[in-house]
């Protein structure tokens, strides 16, 4: 999919997608441009994490912070192989929860088919190491990440002819 596609899908506007992958908030996409003129190309879960980039920063989140949450939650949990971003991506459900801009947390429901039920419980934003926030959040910002997984998989039904719409 391209940014104008991942934009109808998801409703976040073609600029901020594009801010979002010109400025790195996204970490680990790469510049994988055909040529000038040629639309950049993301695959669904690439899509997803834009998409999700866009819409923290709407949020009033920096761009700093959201890097560091999108970087937390896209790597591998600590003696495991789970991937909490992409769990929820798969799962088309949970949420993140960023808790004073230094603390984070991925809760994804259990899908058959998929794995059980995943919570990472608090992590600090710093290392990622498991943390126990010493008192009640003055700023908590939780995202639901279900509707926004399945605007970017919708499939585009097919017309007769083979041309989608």
């Amino acid at each position: 999919m391209d940014l104008a596609e991942l934009a109808s899908r998801t409703g976040v506007p073609v600029r901020k997608l594009r801010y979002v992958f010109d400025h790195r908030a996204l970490p680990g996409l790469t510049e994988a441009s055909s040529g000038h003129g040629v639309p950049r190309t993301f695959t669904d879960f690439e899509g997803f994490g834009i998409a999700l980039a866009a819409r923290l920063l709407d949020s009033g989140l920096t761009r700093k912070l959201v890097a560091g949450v999108l970087a937390a939650v896209a790597r591998a949990l600590p003696n495991t192989r789970e991937h909490p971003l992409l769990r929820a991506f798969q799962v088309q459900a949970g949420t993140v929860e960023i808790g004073d801009g230094r603390y984070l947390r991925v809760q994804v429901p259990k899908c058959r088919g998929v794995g059980g039920a995943l919570d990472t419980g608090w992590l600090s934003l710093a290392d990622a190491s498991p943390a126990r926030p010493e008192r009640a959040f003055a700023v908590r910002v939780t995202v639901e990440l279900g509707a926004l997984a399945k605007a970017v998989s919708e499939t585009r039904a097919h017309a007769p002819d083979g041309v989608t719409s």
